[in-house]
């Protein structure tokens, strides 16, 4: 890790479907995993510093509601990213362990 890294835990690419509300429940993509978080792609994320409940579709067809905050929200002119990611990281709050086993197997 880089001296301005803050990530606790490393991060996996996978692309997993999730749910979660807002004014009304959106289904979005994780862009990235870890056992500590993860970054839900999407334009319609909520403000830093809010709860959120998310619903992780695994691989297996489980889905897993975890409870999470969130850390940033990245925004952009729609056409002008410029290469950034827009969406939100969320801060998992006592992810269910089947989470955990299911981020650990991706990193063995």
């Amino acid at each position: 890790m880089t001296i301005n890294e803050k990530r606790k835990a490393k991060r996996i690419s996978k692309r997993l479907e999730v749910k979660f509300h807002s004014a009304a429940e959106n289904t979005a993509i994780t862009d990235d995993l870890s056992e500590s978080g993860l970054f839900i792609t999407t334009s319609k994320g909520m403000e830093a510093g809010n709860s959120i409940d998310v619903k992780l579709h695994l691989p297996n067809s489980e889905a897993l509601f975890i409870k999470g905050r969130i850390i940033r929200n990245l925004k952009t002119t729609p056409g002008m990213n410029n290469g950034v990611k827009v969406g939100m990281g969320i801060e998992l709050i006592n992810p269910p362990q089947d989470f955990i086993n299911y981020i650990q197997s991706l990193i063995i």
